[in-house]
């Protein structure tokens, strides 16, 4: 199973962009913008380093403060994924071009309603 952004893009087309594919290889959005893939490379590294730092406070503060911080970071990680999803989205709704390209990727899926 894979998490997908789904929108519509003329009313009674849908369809639907694999976000988890853009969040684990961010270097698919490269021809989408120039720093896209770093972007969220920074983004998935603050999320783990929230984990570490909930990891870190436990030590000092309670146990509770490494369940805090893990939580945090798979929302961040949920966040982050979405944001992968929603940066394709605006591409191929910019251009023919980025819709073609996303298509060829496997990235991008026509939704039947």
């Amino acid at each position: 199973m894979t998490r997908a952004l789904i929108f519509e893009n003329t009313p009674g087309t849908r369809f639907a962009i694999d976000a988890e594919t853009l969040h684990r290889n961010p270097e698919l959005l490269k021809p989408f913008g120039r720093w896209l893939h770093i972007r969220l490379r920074v983004l998935d590294a603050l999320a783990y380093l929230v984990c570490l730092a909930g990891v870190i406070a436990a030590l000092v503060v309670g146990w509770w403060m490494a369940g805090a911080g893990l939580i945090i970071c798979v929302m961040m990680l949920s966040v982050n994924r979405k944001t992968a999803g929603r940066i394709a989205k605006s591409a191929a709704q910019r251009s023919s071009e980025s819709f073609r390209k996303l298509h060829e990727m496997g990235c991008l899926w026509l939704v039947m309603a």
